[in-house]
């Protein structure tokens, strides 16, 4: 049995794909909740906000929680 070597920061084998919408799926036919998923894409979409890293996200997340981290940083 082999190992394969993982180093911090190497690229992920499998990078994240965007998500995409069934073709035959239409605004009538969502529910709700995927209607208002919708419009809160096209708003992020039009908007010149860069997307967050995951660091960024770390950093959000942390301070959202009221400086409460899991792994205690």
């Amino acid at each position: 049995m082999s190992h394969q070597n993982i180093t911090p920061n190497q690229p992920t084998e499998f990078p994240v794909r965007r998500t995409k919408v069934k073709t035959w799926l239409t605004e009538e036919t969502m529910s709700p909740l995927g209607r208002e998923l919708m419009k809160i894409a096209r708003e992020i979409e039009a908007s010149d906000e860069r997307g967050l890293d995951e660091e960024d996200i770390e950093k959000e997340l942390k301070k959202r929680r009221g400086g409460y981290a899991e792994d205690g940083e």
